[in-house]
This record gives C-alpha cells, structure tokens and sequence, in this order.
C-alpha cells in the first residue's frame, strides 16, 4: 500500500508514513538492506522505513549512510536530517533541509502501564492528568494513548538530540498540552530548550515528531 499520511509543514520539511502491506520481496526490490536481518517482518519493517526515506528524498543514497555512537542514522556529508520509525505494519520517516528532526511511532497497550513510571516523573503523570483530560492513568484505552503518546514524544526528542546519555524521565519534561493544536510543549534540559511536538493518531498507532526550532 502505498503512503497513507503526508505533511509537508514547509518546504524544508516532509512527513509520511506507511501501511506496509507488501510482501518482503517488494521491499528487497527496492532498497538493499545493508544489514542482516534473520526475522523476515523485522527486516520487511526496516526496508520499508528505508524504501519510504527514498520516497520523500529520491536523491538519497542508502549506502551513505551513517549511524552514530548513540544509534542516529545520518547522511555522510550533512546535506539534510531525517528521522526513521516503524512499528507492527507501518512506517514513518520525516525529511529535514531546516535542521535536526525525530519521529516515533508506537502502538498502545496494556505494558505502556507497567512502565509509566520509568519515562514519566510525578510532575508529567500530574500535568498529564489535568492537560489531557484525564481520570487516572492506570487503565483503560484513553489512559493508553495518552501514556503511548508521550513515551513517543520522548522518543522523538531523543532521536531529534542524536546523542546518548538522556534520561527520559529526568531530561525530558512535559511543560504543556494543547488538545486543539494536538502539541505537547517539553522541556528537554541538557540543552535548556523547550521543544514543540506535534501528534496525530493513525489507524489506531500514535505518531509524534520534532520539527527544526525556530
């Protein structure tokens, strides 16, 4: 299936994502893997991540790439940031000419309970519960979402650092939510920045990305 979400905020800046409903063949047909993969659906996801990178940059040479000390992909010689994320059957990326970007997709359920206190400090869980319009934050599928949504959130500012050492619950703080704008407002202190992230939900997955500042 071809992309079934696109954005393009500006025209620096490009986000897609894919239903991936082909066949591994049609993925190794299309981008060579570079890596070894033994599971077939892990590697059909990671292609497709990739084949989708090449969709919004046709440009783009996979080989190039690079991969950082804390697990960044990037291109060889700087010309452009870009951000990688797949999870079940889809895949994300977003394209930057602005400047450093992230992306995450995660699909909810119930573990997102058991580990809500390793990525979210008493002051998120407490913001979270007045902002989001929410009860309680122990089940439930609105619970869910919401806690998905921001360990997503998190995820995408760590990939938009690109270096390792961050602590999501101590770095990575929640300041606001607009429910009408659908951003989260996060105060990420190794830099003392305060960060934008937009959110969408899509055939029932949560995606969230890190647009350039500025």
């Amino acid at each position: 299936m071809p992309i079934i979400f696109q954005q393009t905020p500006s025209p620096q800046l490009q986000i897609a994502v894919w239903h991936i409903c082909e066949p591994l063949s049609f993925f190794e047909q299309q981008v060579l893997s570079g890596k070894d993969i033994p599971h077939p659906q892990v590697k059909a996801r990671h292609l497709a991540a990739r084949h989708l990178l090449t969709c919004l940059r046709p440009d783009v040479e996979l080989g190039s790439l690079v991969v950082n000390d804390a697990g960044k992909p990037l291109t060889a010689d700087g010309g452009f940031d870009f951000s990688l994320s797949h999870c079940a059957d889809f895949a994300a990326a977003i394209v930057s000419m602005a400047g450093p970007v992230g992306i995450d997709l995660e699909q909810p359920g119930d573990r997102i309970f058991r580990i809500r206190h390793k990525f979210l400090s008493d002051a998120d869980q407490e913001l979270l519960l007045k902002q989001g319009g929410l009860s309680q934050l122990q089940e439930g599928q609105e619970a869910a979402r919401w806690l998905t949504r921001c360990w997503s959130a998190k995820e995408s500012v760590y990939k938009w650092y690109g270096e390792s050492g961050v602590d999501f619950r101590e770095h990575i703080r929640l300041e606001q939510i607009d429910l009408a704008a659908q951003t989260l407002r996060i105060a990420f202190t190794p830099t003392e920045q305060s960060l934008l992230l937009h959110y969408t939900a899509i055939q029932g997955m949560e995606l969230t990305w890190v647009q350039p500042l500025g």
